[in-house]
C-alpha cells in the first residue's frame, strides 16, 4: 500500500503552475481573436478599398449578368495589433489569417457568382495597418436599362457593404479607389468609360440600420453595328420585297399576293429571333418599335394588295392601278417615318 506524501503533491502543483506559466509566456499574442472593432465607443473605424479591374469578360443581356476579373485590396488599421520594434525584432511585419483578427466583413452585394483565387490572409505591419489582398472572378448582377436599346449605354457596377457594421462603426475613406483597363477588355461590342467611386449607404428594408456602401462603376456604351448587320439590313431586305410587290401589274395578283405574305412569315421569323436574345421586360425597346413599326407598315401594304385584286375582279382596273402607284410613291416615304420613330423612340 502507498502512502500519501504532502511533499510530493507540493512539487506537482508547482510543476504544472511552471509549465502552464510557460505555455503563456511563449504563446502568440500578436494576433488575439478580437470580438469589437478597434474604435469601439468612438468614431467609425475606416476602410480604404483598391479595385485592380483587370477585365470585364462578358455581358449578357437576356441573363442580365457580367462577368470580371478584378484584384482588390482592403486596409484598415488596428492599433491593437501594433507591437514594438527594436533590434532584437526578428520581423515586424507579419501575415496572419483573417479568421484570427478584427475584419469589417464586408461583401458584394451583387455577387451572383465570384470565386476568390488567394488565401484569406492579411498583412499586418508593425503599427497595426492591415491590408488584405484577394484576386476574384466570377458574376455580377446588373439591372440593365433596355429602352435605348440597341443604342443604349449601362453601367456596371461592383457594389460593397458591410455584412455586420453600420455607418455609425466604419467608412469607406475618401482615398478608395478604381485601377482600370478599359481599352483591354475582352468583351467586344462596347466602349467602356471608368466612372469615380460613389459612396452610399444599403439596407434590405427601411427599419434595419444603414450599412455603408462603396460603388466602383464602369460605363458602357453598346455598338450598334451588329445590329444593323442582324436586324436593321434584313428587315429593310424584306421592307423591300414587301415594296416590289407593287410593282407588279395588278392582273397577277397571284404573285404580288404570295410575294407579299412571304414578307410577313419572314418579319415573324426575324420579330421572335431577335426578341429571344433579350431579358422579359415590360416595356418596348427601339428595336422593339422598330419591328413594330415595320410590321405596321407591311400590314397595310398586304392590305393595298388584297383590295387591289379584289378591284380588279371587280373590274375596277383603274382605281387598282392608282392605289398600287399611290403605295409605290408613299411606301419610302413611310419606311423613313418608321426609321425616324424607332430611333427617337
Amino acid at each position: 500500500m502507498h502512502q500519501n506524501c504532502p511533499g510530493v503533491s507540493r512539487i506537482a502543483v508547482i510543476a504544472v503552475a511552471l509549465l502552464f506559466s510557460a505555455v503563456v509566456a511563449n504563446a502568440d499574442t500578436s494576433a488575439p481573436p478580437f470580438g469589437e472593432r478597434p474604435g469601439a465607443g468612438g468614431p467609425p473605424d475606416e476602410v480604404t478599398v483598391v479595385l485592380g479591374l483587370v477585365d470585364i469578360d462578358a455581358i449578357h443581356d437576356r441573363e442580365q449578368r457580367f462577368g470580371i476579373d478584378a484584384y482588390i485590396e482592403f486596409r484598415w488599421m488596428d492599433p491593437r495589433l501594433a507591437i514594438h520594434v527594436d533590434e532584437s525584432t526578428d520581423q515586424a511585419d507579419r501575415v496572419l489569417p483573417i479568421s484570427e483578427i478584427w475584419n469589417p466583413r464586408l461583401t458584394i452585394v451583387n455577387d451572383r457568382g465570384l470565386s476568390a483565387t488567394l488565401q484569406q490572409l492579411a498583412d499586418v505591419d508593425a503599427s497595426g495597418n492591415v491590408v488584405v489582398r484577394q484576386r476574384i472572378a466570377g458574376q455580377l448582377a446588373v439591372d440593365l436599362d433596355l429602352h435605348k436599346f440597341p443604342f443604349d449605354k449601362q453601367v456596371l457596377a461592383l457594389e460593397i457593404v458591410s455584412s455586420r457594421y453600420s455607418a455609425e462603426d466604419i467608412v469607406f475613406t475618401a482615398d478608395s479607389y478604381m485601377i482600370d483597363r478599359t481599352d483591354q477588355f475582352s468583351a467586344k461590342g462596347w466602349r467602356y468609360q471608368a466612372l469615380a467611386p460613389v459612396h452610399g449607404s444599403y439596407a434590405l428594408v427601411e427599419t434595419m440600420a444603414d450599412s455603408p456602401l462603396l460603388r466602383f462603376s464602369v460605363r458602357a456604351e453598346r455598338d450598334p453595328s451588329f445590329y444593323v448587320l442582324t436586324l436593321a439590313l434584313p428587315m429593310l431586305l424584306i421592307l423591300s420585297m414587301s415594296w416590289m410587290a407593287h410593282w407588279l401589274p395588278t392582273d397577277v395578283a397571284q404573285q404580288r399576293l404570295s410575294m407579299s405574305t412571304a414578307t410577313v412569315f419572314s418579319l415573324i421569323t426575324l420579330g421572335l429571333g431577335f426578341r429571344l436574345t433579350l431579358p422579359k421586360v415590360s416595356y418596348l425597346t427601339r428595336a422593339d418599335l422598330f419591328i413594330i413599326y415595320s410590321s405596321i407598315l407591311i400590314l397595310l401594304s398586304l392590305s393595298a394588295i388584297v383590295a387591289s385584286a379584289r378591284w380588279v375582279r371587280l373590274d375596277r382596273a383603274e382605281d387598282a392601278d392608282r392605289l398600287s402607284g399611290f403605295v409605290l410613291r408613299a411606301f419610302p416615304v413611310a419606311l423613313l417615318i418608321v426609321g425616324a420613330l424607332a430611333l427617337i423612340g
